[in-house]
């Protein structure tokens, strides 16, 4: 993980996530699905992808696409960040 980047709450997380799709925070729910819910298509999910690279997930565009739910994601940054020294 890059030395200026910090694990995120889940509510940072939501917050970024929000500002990144353009939609409410309070839609960015642990169970809100990317497509369905918050109507991720491909360019939002670069966008999203290249957000996570930032901050340190290794995270590939065909790995996002079976990401299905914000808490997916949230799960999946977690652990990434967990396995860094």
């Amino acid at each position: 993980m890059p030395d200026n980047v910090f694990p995120l709450s889940f509510e940072q997380f939501q917050a970024l996530v929000a500002d990144i799709l353009e939609v409410d925070v309070e839609k960015v729910i642990p169970t809100a699905y990317f497509v369905t819910d918050l109507g991720v298509d491909s360019v939002k999910l670069v966008e999203v992808v290249l957000e996570l690279q930032r901050l340190g997930v290794e995270l590939t565009p065909d790995l996002a696409w079976r990401i299905q739910t914000v808490g997916n994601a949230y799960e999946y940054y977690q652990a990434q960040v967990r396995r860094d020294p």
